[in-house]
């Protein structure tokens, strides 16, 4: 098996693979939600906290082994469970308990899940918290070097990435990047800001799915597939609201994960792909590089 992948060891198929294995991980998340939802229905929160404690058991786990390939995967399902689990049920609890069902949102009879709106409203707070790692003369995001470069931070010069826990790392990035964009594209699409019809939010739309196309293009030069992986995570974030929220809106095609009884044979390869790509590019060879250069990426 290592020498049949490993003839696809080389760019773009590297950086290839592990978009589309994180990519299928979003649809998945949701098909997972819609079927506890309506197979557990009333004892949703066993289900619930027993996958955040899976999620609690595989950080453990990949913290304490701390290497690249096993903390990078198990820290990118964990943070994957942890939000479905308990994150998104706390969003959800008082929905179910007051029952508070459906809520219009904007003027054309558009309506969402009560929950989403506690999500929306919890923006500010991600972004709040967001900012301690903007000032993080430590971090080790793009995103956040860029901020501090264009606005002249002057946090100082970050450490050595000598033992960096890259199990830590993912689950903490698979969290608060899905948390981030996944409010920020509820305010997108609110009727009471702009709305999904509205040429502003159409624009912004189509410049989120440019820059994904460019974070791809990025993507497709990596060499190492573990730093591939951690990249793909906000590559697949820019990608999904176009792609993933505004396309079935605007009619493109259904929203087949939120309707996993209508669609179970495509659902059931979507997780088998997931699967297969998952696990092979934990047997894909791993280079290894100076931890200046892992830094970098």
């Amino acid at each position: 098996m290592a020498a049949l992948l490993a003839r696809y060891y080389r760019p773009p198929f590297i950086g290839i693979i592990a978009l589309a294995a994180i990519m299928l991980g979003t649809p998945l998340a949701h098909t997972i939600s819609v079927l506890v939802r309506d197979v557990v229905d009333q004892d949703q929160f066993v289900v619930f906290f027993i996958m955040g404690a899976v999620a609690c058991a595989m950080l453990l786990i990949g913290t304490r082994k701390n290497d690249e390939v096993w903390g990078t995967l198990l820290g990118y399902v964990a943070g994957m469970l942890m939000w479905i689990g308990w994150v998104s049920y706390s969003f959800k609890f008082n929905e179910y308990s007051l029952g508070l069902g459906m809520v219009a949102r904007d003027d054309t009879g558009g309506k969402l899940p009560f929950h989403l709106l506690f999500i929306q409203g919890s923006f500010g707070i991600c972004v709040t918290t967001l900012l301690f790692f903007v000032f993080s003369k430590d971090s080790r995001c793009n995103a956040f070097r860029w901020i501090q470069r264009v606005f002249r931070l002057g946090v100082g010069e970050p450490d050595s990435g000598q033992g960096r826990n890259y199990c830590r790392i993912t689950f903490l990035e698979t969290v608060y990047i899905t948390w981030f964009f996944y409010s920020f594209s509820l305010f997108l699409g609110d009727g009471r800001y702009l709305g999904y019809d509205h040429p502003i939010t159409q624009g912004f739309v189509a410049f989120l799915a440019l820059w994904g196309v460019y974070l791809l293009y990025r993507l497709a030069k990596y060499t190492r597939v573990m730093a591939a992986i951690r990249y793909a995570i906000p590559t697949k974030a820019i990608f999904w609201i176009p792609f993933g929220e505004f396309a079935p809106r605007y009619g493109f095609y259904d929203e087949v994960w939120l309707k996993p009884a209508e669609y179970s044979s495509t659902m059931w390869t979507v997780f088998g792909v997931f699967l297969v790509l998952l696990i092979a590019s934990g047997f894909l060879p791993q280079r290894r590089q100076p931890e200046t250069q892992q830094a970098a990426e």
